[in-house]
Order: C-alpha cells, then structure tokens, then sequence
C-alpha cells in the first residue's frame, strides 16, 4: 500500500504542471483566457514592452501583423487598434504553429 502512494506523487506533479493555464500551448492545441503579459511583458531596463517569442496576430484588433522575438515596443505604440500596454493586459485566445504564437481573439 505505501508503494502506491509514492508511485502516485509523480503522476500528480505531473498533472498538475501539465494543466498550468500559464503554460504554452504545443502544435495545434488552442488555449483561452491566456495572459497576454507572458509573451507581452514590460523591459523596465529598457522601457518598452518586449515580446518573448514570435507573436503573429488574427485578432479583430490587429489582423496580420506579425512580431519576431526580442522586438521591443515602446508603450504608446500601436499594436492594429491597441497600444503594446493594453495588448499586454489582455487574456487571449492562443494557438501555435510551429513557427508562431497567433493570438486569434483577447479580452
């Protein structure tokens, strides 16, 4: 019976890493109510917000635009309809492709 209990923590600390709402989401999968601010966060060294991975929109706000890795954004600038910090406060609908993250909707 002990043997079982130890052979079960494993399993739990998997399941729970594996549905973290913070974690990316793999090739095809769809992810809700993702927090923008882990791809969009704010470079306080270099005031701007910087994307942590490449970053392509099919949102209503921004359809088509695109931004690789490292790209730095200062606050006012505008992402389609949204500055970079309103896009960064946003929850999103995130998909990936392989190449991109694409932000298909945000609330």
């Amino acid at each position: 019976m002990m043997l079982h209990r130890f052979a079960l923590i494993p399993l739990l600390v998997i399941t729970l890493i594996a549905c973290n709402d913070n974690s990316l989401p793999t090739i095809g999968r769809t992810q809700g109510d993702f927090p923008m601010q882990t791809l969009l966060h704010f470079d306080s060294e270099n005031q701007c917000y910087r994307f942590a991975q490449n970053v392509l929109f099919e949102a209503p706000f921004a359809d088509g635009m695109a931004y690789p890795r490292d790209t730095c954004l200062e606050s006012a600038k505008k992402i389609g309809r949204k500055t970079s910090e309103e896009v960064a406060a946003l929850h999103v609908s995130l998909t990936y492709n392989g190449e991109y993250y694409i932000v298909k909707s945000g609330y």
